[in-house]
């Protein structure tokens, strides 16, 4: 029995089963053009017109993972992009490691942002830079510039729609600096008439007028990072040093003096010598295609409420009452006043150096969005700091060893959070013609009466968004965390942060929409949008939000840690399917490791496939374990598992209580047959953020008729009129163009409990080109055509499993809160006699 491992990254398995296609971009040292590669360890790239690239930096500038790219055997890599989204990636601030595409996705993924991008008929492309702390912004951007020609113009991807279809670009923090001013060279550039254009640039949490850090942590990791020794000081201070953070940080530092170190005082500078202020401003300004940023931050005119103190820390080494040794390190905040906010000491027998600084950190907490700086620098002082003087310290005197006393004197944490993200720079605020950030404005502008949707003259975008009153994250004491993402562990928590996400999601959605609109042929670009937005909608308006972007997020997936399988497995499958054959009889075929204590109230899912069975029935099984060889062993309800060789997921819901899971973190899969060629993949655990999100109103066995359902056209393409003739009467709907559609609404989420399929009767030789499908979910669409005659009438009876996206519903059940019949072809007629629920 041979045995294969499958480990992961930072809770995204080695062994993904998503559909995307990675690819890795290198610098040509020729033209200093593009070059693709499928692999970064690839030495032999491509250039756009599918030919060797000769030399190459031989390092990936950028590199992209295209997400549920479409089929298309004309083009060299034989897959296409369709109306492609990028998505930039943000500045890694780290030093530890390096980040990855599956860690951008599996954030996309906790957001909800993919799926609903696919249902809407964007192609996602996410885009991360392989260096984003040290490299200029001004160089990253340019690679950018350089990726969406190579997309452009290129011969390996296909792009066959693109003057009509154009892209989409957000980016997200720093990568909203690198999109706005990379579009701007890319549309600068382009020939009009044969390029695809940039139909919306957004940007999400962006420093457009900079970023800040808490004045006193400049002078705390000066101290630290040089008298004090702390390599994590150093390491965080080189970081801080490199062009791609310092570029977009506020305070820039100037060489005062030296003592034991260089002395440094820092002030913000916003002047047009720096990037951000300077050469940045062309692409900020620039009017060629419309551009939407959004705020993390609130806007209430004023900072938070908050402790002048970040930390103290100070921690003693004495023998017999005498002081040998000290530590100290205090961060502090003020309002204007140029007082002391930095003092850090070290002192040991034979020197004694300390540092204290002053300063103005106004900035600290000018209003915007935040991150925990104090706090992860209390947090790694701390723990230097015990290092440096442990519990049961001893010295050496004349060969004699000393135990020493070592105490905290003082060690208190009031202040975790400070600004990071002003909320005026995220929205590239102006007051009087000037950048906001440059004046008090940034400090005191509130939401009562802002422009959003239209700011003109009081910021560069063509729309912009913050957390405004009817923004639900608005009534919390201090803006949010920069870029949050939910963390599983609090499910309030996490339905804040959910909610607040998918309002700014909304807001460059909806944006997205109303351009996307074409005044004058009154319809969408992208037909996808019709059914679920409306031509010039205010983005202010939270009720006009699709229930596809309300849902999204709700259910949140992590890929276990670590994956054990029983039987042979073919290597080259392992991003995909895992195939192997089961004997008969009850079989150990997986172990699944949670990493942790299994959470309560979630659910295991795993997708299995049947290839070719030996008889005529398989169950799955799903034991808990405490450990590994299989002590405490809990086993959950068989689950029967189809032999149609079709996907299906299988599912065990877990318990409720939290005690009665404690210390139980392993799953063992087992499946029960005569024998079978099976194939598995993603297993994953799942719970709801928001729990039941149904009304517990059910849809009515009759869909159609039914008065309770009115029936909405998505444009003037779609025309709906009561049809009569000697068989009976229906509903006749005609479809000018392909993708035009209609759809029955529920007025809410309702549940479909109880049925297991949808039963659609309509007149012979009519609906040939028309699918059904609940909600959004496209890619479950199925055809009418085909139907089975029923007396005078076709019937098509489809099992609700095919139509239904149970990913996206409450408590995976059955549940819709329309259904949508849409055309594949242009002049579609369909007459529906009923339409019921089986």
């Amino acid at each position: 029995m041979i045995k294969k491992i499958c480990l992961s990254v930072l809770m995204a398995m080695v062994c993904s089963f998503a559909a995307y296609s990675d690819f890795y971009f290198q610098e040509s040292l020729f033209n200093g053009g593009l070059c693709v590669a499928r692999t970064p360890a690839n030495k032999a790239p491509l250039n756009a017109q599918a030919r060797a690239c000769g030399f190459t930096s031989f390092r990936d500038a950028v590199r992209i993972r295209i997400f549920e790219p479409a089929e298309d055997l004309s083009s060299r890599f034989r897959i296409a992009v369709k109306r492609p989204f990028f998505i930039l990636d943000g500045i890694y601030l780290s030093t530890e490691g390096v980040r990855t595409l599956s860690e951008l996705e599996d954030e996309a993924n906790r957001l909800g942002i993919m799926d609903v991008l696919v249902e809407l008929g964007y192609t996602p492309v996410l885009v991360q830079f392989s260096e984003t702390v040290r490299r200029p912004l001004e160089k990253n951007a340019s690679y950018f510039y350089k990726l969406l020609q190579f997309i452009n113009e290129n011969k390996l991807i296909g792009f066959s729609n693109k003057i009509e279809d154009g892209m989409v670009v957000m980016g997200i923090s720093q990568g909203g600096v690198l999109g706005r001013y990379g579009s701007y060279l890319y549309d600068t550039h382009r020939n009009k008439q044969t390029d695809a254009p940039i139909r919306l640039y957004a940007s999400l949490d962006s420093p457009h007028q900079g970023a800040v850090l808490p004045l006193s942590l400049y002078y705390t990791i000066d101290f630290w990072s040089t008298a004090g020794g702390s390599s994590a000081a150093e390491a965080f201070k080189d970081l801080l040093n490199g062009s791609g953070a310092s570029e977009l940080l506020l305070y820039e530092g100037e060489k005062v003096g030296r003592a034991v170190y260089d002395i440094y005082e820092y002030k913000v500078k916003a002047t047009s010598d720096r990037f951000l202020f300077g050469a940045y401003r062309s692409a900020a300004e620039y009017k060629g295609f419309p551009s939407v940023l959004v705020a993390q931050g609130q806007l209430k005119g004023g900072a938070p409420k908050h402790f002048d103190t970040y930390f103290e820390l100070n921690r003693s080494a004495k023998k017999a009452g005498i002081l040998l040794g000290r530590a100290v390190s205090e961060m502090r905040s003020n309002n204007g006043t140029v007082e002391q906010i930095a003092r850090n000491r070290v002192y040991e027998a034979g020197g004694d150096n300390e540092m204290k600084n002053k300063g103005d950190s106004r900035y600290d907490f000018i209003q915007g969005s935040t991150y925990p700086f104090a706090e992860t620098m209390y947090q790694s002082l701390k723990s230097g700091f015990e290092d440096a003087m442990p519990s049961g310290m001893k010295t050496h005197v004349l060969g004699a060893s000393i135990s020493l006393s070592t105490a905290w004197e003082k060690d208190v944490l009031l202040q975790k959070n400070s600004t990071f993200i002003p909320t005026a720079s995220a929205m590239d605020m102006k007051c009087s013609g000037n950048l906001a950030i440059r004046g008090y404005c940034a400090f005191t502008q509130n939401s009562q009466n802002f422009p959003f949707t239209n700011p003109g003259a009081r910021s560069s975008a063509n729309a912009v968004y913050a957390v405004d009153p009817t923004h639900p994250r608005y009534s919390e004491p201090i803006s949010g965390r920069h870029i949050e993402l939910p963390e599983s562990n609090d499910r309030h928590k996490d339905s804040v942060v959910i909610n607040g996400f998918r309002v700014d999601m909304w807001r460059i959605l909806c944006e997205l929409a109303n351009v996307d609109f074409d005044g004058e042929k009154r319809e969408y670009r992208n037909e996808n949008l019709a059914s679920l937005f409306t031509p010039g909608t205010n983005c202010m308006d939270q009720s006009k939000m699709p229930f596809l972007l309300k849902n999204s997020g709700n259910l949140q997936r992590k890929n276990l840690a670590y994956a054990s399988f029983d039987y042979s497995v073919t290597p080259a499958l392992l991003s995909r399917w895992l195939n192997f054959d089961v004997p008969a009889g009850w079989q150990r075929v997986a172990s699944f490791d949670n990493g942790g204590d299994i959470p309560e109230n979630s659910t295991f899912e795993i997708d299995i496939k049947v290839n070719k069975a030996k008889g005529n029935w398989m169950k799955a099984e799903l034991l808990l374990l405490k450990g590994k060889n299989g002590a405490g062993q809990v086993q959950l309800q068989e689950v029967d598992v189809p032999l149609d060789g079709n996907r299906f997921t299988a599912r065990w819901k877990l318990p409720f209580s939290k005690e009665v899971l404690q210390s139980y973190r392993w799953f063992r899969l087992v499946l029960n047959s005569d024998g079978a060629s099976v194939s598995v993949k993603e297993p994953r655990l799942v719970h709801a953020i928001d729990g039941n999100a149904m009304s517990g109103e059910k849809v009515s066995k009759n869909i159609f008729p039914n008065s309770n359902y009115k029936t909405y056209g998505w444009t003037e393409e779609t025309s709906l009129s009561t049809y009569s003739d000697a068989l009976g009467s229906g509903l006749e709907s005609n479809f000018a163009k392909v993708a035009s559609g209609f759809h029955f609404d529920f007025s809410g989420m309702k549940s479909m409990d109880g049925f297991s399929g949808l039963s659609v009767v309509y007149w012979p030789g009519t609906c040939q080109k028309t699918k059904v499908y609940f909600d959004s979910f496209k890619k479950g669409a199925v055809s009418l055509r085909g139907g089975a005659k029923s007396g005078n009438f076709m019937k098509v009876e489809i099992p609700l499993s095919k139509i239904v996206d149970v990913s996206m519903t409450p408590q995976n059940k059955f549940a819709a809160f329309r259904l949508t019949m849409q055309s594949d072809a242009a002049s579609e007629k369909c007459i529906v006699k009923s339409v019921s629920l089986y």
